[in-house]
């Protein structure tokens, strides 16, 4: 059900039966009568409001505080589409998308870390923005971006500005804390209204700050739904969620996939915080998603619109959440995305430490050094790296991608060189080069001049990407919407305004968020030492993987088309022992990326026959 933006121009007629037949019928119009946003909204709330110089339409259920006399309120007395910051940054959260119009002019935005973006194309010489990558490469014929493709095949989706990407040719998108600035004729312009704040806060000035951001952003999202249910894994993230629902005053039902791995002790952490909760607490076993990774819906254009990627296996999990939680009748279940991101600790922390004016930084960095266990030579190494984000990106053009895993001494990249599989080509690894190179014709900078902060930033919006990427694999018709409160501004900035040193002390763990944590929450949670690693359920699943992976690349490969790969290689890697299972994982990438290029290749096909058959283009 997507929404789509169109400036005020004329529309070709093929382009405008086009649009009509695949996007729907026009919701609002420009005062010359051309279609402005056209669509579906899917149920979603729609408020307007204009004041004779300016129009602004809220699609979206993320900001139940608002209605249509309050939003005209808010919109009375600004001029332009670029007076909207502050606005935006108050209402678009969640699910919401901010459009506004001026004359020859717009505005379209999502919310701060993508959990729903705009994207934009060019179709008949008319610039298009829409909330749906598929429904833009449908409009202009695109089919899928080799180079993107392959950085999904790797783990350079992980790292800014490759997680920006989409996967279609010709489709692009905003980064973080950005809007589009459309003006008639002309591509839309990323302009910036957000930028992470700078990390010079205590613990004790932001606990409270924190405590108050996570309960307004969980109030927000839970006002409009009368029965919930989230994630309890045990974990520090899904816990402090689930006591600050009972804080606020709601019970949701909750769910914990238990691992097969006698010696993960998660799930006497989640019992334990679903007795003190009293939740109905739903256990199902880990190695559940493996049917779903062996079916062969899996990984299809239809499920995964926006292609693979990182977050593929959670993404494949949602039609399992909803299995396990739809009896309840819930229709909004709330995960914990993003949180280690924010709290725990990043590979950079050290690089930044030592560069800061904190008492005692050397000692403290050499302490951190013997805890870890990292090899001095390759801790000096790290420490030493004074690249600028420019500097690497452009080292990234040269790159071979052979220099297998860097480990300690690449943990202060503001770009990690991927891990790549064996089978990867030379063309492969050109073909990430050239993203490299585009990126620095994009002009790509930095997230923020801070290493710490960018890494945050850019790990927020992977999460961002995947929570977008489960609703959109969602079953239609269910209405189960997925969503984190820790991808809400006002969970976000008290949580990167934290000063490096206390940033650091991890002890307890994840120190602000249990500063933070509901009084309820006991410190326990928080000074175990027993955290759940789930390796052995990666084996688990490389086994049951092993006779479907040979079959795939056995008769032929559509990535091996592509020049992306030599299938033999993959073939030999399938039965090779990974110690750590990232050799397993990286064959779970190219696993996901052959199902879902032959889904691609399927799509493209029937929408040339279509055409070829009588269609508009």
């Amino acid at each position: 059900m997507p929404v789509l933006v169109i400036p005020d121009v004329g529309l070709p007629r093929a382009l405008a039966e086009e649009i009509a037949a695949q996007v729907g019928p026009p919701l609002f119009h420009h005062p010359s009568g051309a279609p402005w946003i056209v669509g579906d909204p899917g149920g979603r709330r729609v408020l307007s409001a204009g004041n004779g110089r300016l129009d602004v339409v809220l699609i979206g259920d993320g900001a139940p505080d608002v209605d249509a006399e309050a939003l005209a309120g808010r919109v009375r007395g600004r001029g332009s589409v670029a007076d909207l910051d502050g606005l935006a940054a108050e209402l678009v959260e969640g699910d919401v998308l901010l459009l506004a119009r001026e004359h020859g002019r717009l505005r379209a935005q999502g919310p701060l870390f993508l959990t729903r973006a705009l994207f934009w194309s060019r179709a008949a010489g008319v610039h298009l923005v829409a909330d749906d990558q598929l429904t833009l490469a449908r409009l202009t014929g695109a089919g899928p971006d080799p180079a993107v493709l392959t950085s999904r095949l790797t783990e350079a989706e992980l790292s800014h500005p490759f997680a920006l990407r989409p996967i279609w040719e010709g489709v692009r998108g905003p980064g973080p804390g950005e809007w589009l600035d459309c003006r008639s004729a002309e591509a839309p312009v990323r302009r910036v209204w957000w930028r992470p704040p700078r990390p010079d806060r205590s613990l004790a000035e932001l606990s409270d700050p924190l405590r108050q951001g996570l309960r307004a952003a969980l109030s927000r999202r839970v006002a409009t739904h009368r029965v919930i249910s989230a994630d309890l894994s045990g974990g520090l993230d899904s816990t402090t969620l689930a006591f600050t629902l009972a804080e606020i005053g709601r019970s949701p039902h909750t769910l914990f996939l238990r691992s097969g791995n006698a010696a993960n002790n998660d799930h006497l952490w989640a019992d334990r915080a679903a007795t003190e909760l009293g939740t109905d607490h739903r256990v199902a076993p880990y190695d559940s998603v493996i049917p779903l990774l062996l079916a062969q819906e899996t990984g299809s254009v239809t499920r995964f619109p926006e292609g693979p990627g990182m977050g593929s296996v959670s993404v494949a999990a949602t039609s399992l959440v909803e299995e396990l939680v739809k009896d309840t009748g819930t229709t909004l279940h709330l995960t914990g995305h993003a949180g280690d991101a924010l709290f725990g600790p990043v590979s950079t922390m050290l690089w930044s430490l030592t560069r800061s004016r904190v008492k005692g930084r050397i000692r403290r960095s050499r302490r951190h050094r013997v805890i870890n266990r990292y090899p001095l030579g390759k801790t000096l190494r790290m420490l030493v790296r004074n690249e600028s984000y420019r500097e690497e990106l452009t080292g990234f053009t040269r790159s071979d991608f052979r220099q297998g895993d860097e480990g300690v001494s690449g943990f202060s990249r503001w770009i990690p060189l991927p891990r790549t599989h064996p089978a990867l080509t030379e063309l492969a690894r050109e073909q990430l080069r050239e993203l490299a190179r585009e990126a620095i014709d994009d002009r790509s900078e930095a997230l923020s001049p801070d290493r710490t902060l960018h890494q945050i930033v850019q790990y927020l919006t992977v999460h961002g990407n995947a929570v977008r990427r489960m609703n959109l694999a969602s079953t239609p018709g269910l209405g189960i919407h997925f969503d984190s409160p820790y991808l809400d501004r006002r969970t976000v900035e008290p949580a990167l305004s934290l000063r490096i040193g206390d940033r650091t002390h991890q002890d307890p763990a994840k120190p602000l968020l249990a500063a933070a944590r509901p009084a309820r929450m006991s410190l326990d949670y928080f000074t175990r030492r027993d955290k759940g690693d789930y390796t052995a359920d990666v084996f688990e699943h490389h086994r049951a993987l092993r006779p479907v992976l040979r079959e795939m690349f056995a008769g032929g490969s559509a990535l091996e088309d592509l020049g992306l790969i030599a299938p033999e290689q993959v073939s030999r890697s399938i039965d090779q022992f990974s110690a750590n299972g990232r050799g397993y994982t990286d064959l779970v990438h190219l696993a996901f990326g052959e199902r879902w290029l032959r889904s691609a290749r399927q799509e493209t096909r029937s929408l040339d026959g279509s055409r070829q058959g009588g269609g508009n283009r």
